[in-house]
């Protein structure tokens, strides 16, 4: 029986990365006011492959049958598709995501610490996630709020412990998102050049940077000396 398991998720992965990969597109939209969601990150999970959603909430991004996208903005909780065959044959993919609530107990723990606007939110994000992870069927993938996600119960491969470690990195991945997006933001750029909405989103796309070089530098000042060298850069390419 492990033999034939070993064998089962070795063709399950491998095929995973042997489909040929195509353009999905999307949108991506407020659950409650439906508003459309701009510069939202949609992440392919196998690929770490990342595009931002336009003005009006619109997303393209190259997949392959089995591969997983996440879908993060600030303010918001995160969802995950799966993406299978019936997926792939739509035409435009629907993604709803959920406004972050705060609780009353949020604040009283922690209203002795000056919390930035990501650290609350992520508080939020981590106490919501560690709470579902008590849930004995909880899946590797969420089950989105969108109704999109699609929950993959890996029980019957692997045991409870390696399943929520599966799990937790890719909420950990899936946070590393989330603090770009909020370190990396349209307001920041305009400090420095007013562009269309269509350059400012180009340009937020073609020059986003690491999460890894993000938490070596640390300060405001530090993104802004990076958004001056790369606006030299994008200036340059649209002149030749």
């Amino acid at each position: 029986m492990r033999s034939f398991l070993i064998f089962f998720l070795t063709v399950f992965i491998s095929s995973a990365f042997s489909q040929n990969k195509v353009y999905l597109s999307g949108t991506l939209k407020d659950s409650i006011s439906n508003q459309p969601l701009q510069f939202a990150s949609v992440t392919n999970v196998t690929t770490r492959q990342t595009v931002l959603s336009n003005k009006n909430g619109f997303f393209k991004i190259a997949v392959s049958q089995n591969q997983l996208l996440s879908f993060a903005s600030v303010g918001y909780n995160f969802d995950t598709v799966l993406i299978n065959e019936k997926k792939l044959q739509k035409d435009t993919l629907h993604i709803l995501l959920s406004p972050l609530t705060k609780s009353l107990a949020d604040v009283t723990v922690y209203s002795n610490m000056k919390l930035s606007a990501y650290q609350s939110d992520s508080l939020k994000r981590r106490n919501d996630f560690f709470q579902t992870m008590s849930d004995h069927t909880l899946p590797v993938f969420s089950n989105g709020n969108s109704g999109s996600g699609i929950g993959l119960n890996l029980d019957r491969f692997y045991g409870r412990e390696k399943r929520k470690k599966k799990a937790i990195d890719l909420f950990d991945q899936i946070e590393q998102e989330q603090y770009i997006n909020y370190r990396f933001t349209p307001l920041l750029v305009s400090k420095y050049a007013t562009l269309s909405a269509d350059s400012l989103s180009l340009f937020i796309q073609q020059y986003r940077p690491a999460y890894s070089w993000l938490r070596k530098h640390t300060e405001e000042e530090d993104v802004l000396y990076y958004i001056n060298d790369k606006l030299k850069l994008f200036f340059k390419r649209k002149d030749n």
